[in-house]
């Protein structure tokens, strides 16, 4: 590509940078192609630079809010004239205190336009994943490994077992609460009711802030927990073996748990084959 191409793919990742640190969510979303096709961290897939534009707009409102975008780019390459991939690193950090919020790693496909500027057209944002830790050398003979139980992590009986994904708080100020635990554990939000209600991840456990209703009997507080489960039926027929009330489905259209339950204490849990939302974890044997 000539100096003056690779310049000009270079502007818009810096345009990125700029419009992010002012708050300005029209700019950012300029670089985009109308029909872009972008895919964030979380796979949502806002539609077209107007979605890239509404989505940014509220991040800048909430989430990130007060802080600045540092975007390099590692690698470009040519697929013909007027098409190239790019690969891109970000960076998110609060403008107060330098503190890292998150880092991500983009794909993104450019193309020029008839009258020779680039836009993105395509754009995959991910989390990095983590480099595994360099092997130690041993020294002398290595110590004898425990026999493999059904409580080893790699066992098939634990890559099976339930996981505890999620917990819901009911909260006067659902927002207010998201902001303190986004900013003290770099939390995620990652989905907004039209009530107010945030939901949370830490990139493994999803955190549910609940809109108290004022004419409800809810009490605030912690309100129930979740299960992600393999398999719905033996969990359930597991349950009622127990002595417990058989888990009722939850007819609803979020994208949450399938089933609600009950242990014999009265404490509510939820159950789901699919997950609880968020960002997904790392994938490891067993993590589903």
């Amino acid at each position: 590509m000539t100096t003056d191409e690779t310049h000009s793919i270079h502007t818009l990742w810096e345009t990125m940078a700029r419009a992010w640190a002012s708050a300005d969510a029209a700019l950012f979303a300029s670089n985009f192609s109308p029909d872009c096709d972008f895919t964030s961290v979380r796979g949502d897939k806002p539609p077209g630079r107007a979605g890239v534009e509404a989505a940014h707009d509220g991040l800048f409102r909430t989430l990130y809010a007060a802080t600045r975008l540092d975007a390099r780019i590692i690698a470009v390459r040519r697929l013909r004239p007027d098409l190239a991939t790019v690969e891109a690193e970000s960076t998110v950090t609060r403008t107060a205190d330098g503190t890292t919020l998150a880092t991500t790693h983009a794909l993104a496909v450019v193309e020029q336009t008839a009258t020779g500027a680039w836009q993105i057209t395509a754009f995959h944002n991910m989390i990095p994943a983590t480099a595994p830790k360099e092997a130690r050398p041993v020294k002398g003979p290595e110590p004898e490994k425990p026999p493999a139980t059904a409580t080893t992590a790699t066992s098939p009986e634990s890559a099976a077992r339930p996981k505890l994904r999620h917990l819901a708080i009911v909260a006067r100020d659902p927002e207010k609460l998201a902001a303190f635990y986004t900013s003290i554990f770099s939390m995620e939000l990652f989905h907004r009711d039209p009530d107010g209600s945030c939901f949370l991840s830490d990139g493994y456990l999803s955190l549910a802030l609940i809109k108290h209703r004022l004419d409800g009997d809810t009490p605030l507080g912690m309100n129930h927990f979740g299960f992600h489960i393999s398999d719905t039926e033996t969990t359930s027929a597991a349950l009622v073996e127990a002595g417990a009330d058989k888990p009722a489905e939850r007819f609803t259209d979020r994208p949450f748990a399938e089933y609600r339950a009950m242990d014999p204490e009265g404490n509510w849990f939820d159950l789901s084959e699919h997950g609880f939302g968020g960002p997904r974890p790392p994938s490891t044997p067993d993590k589903t």
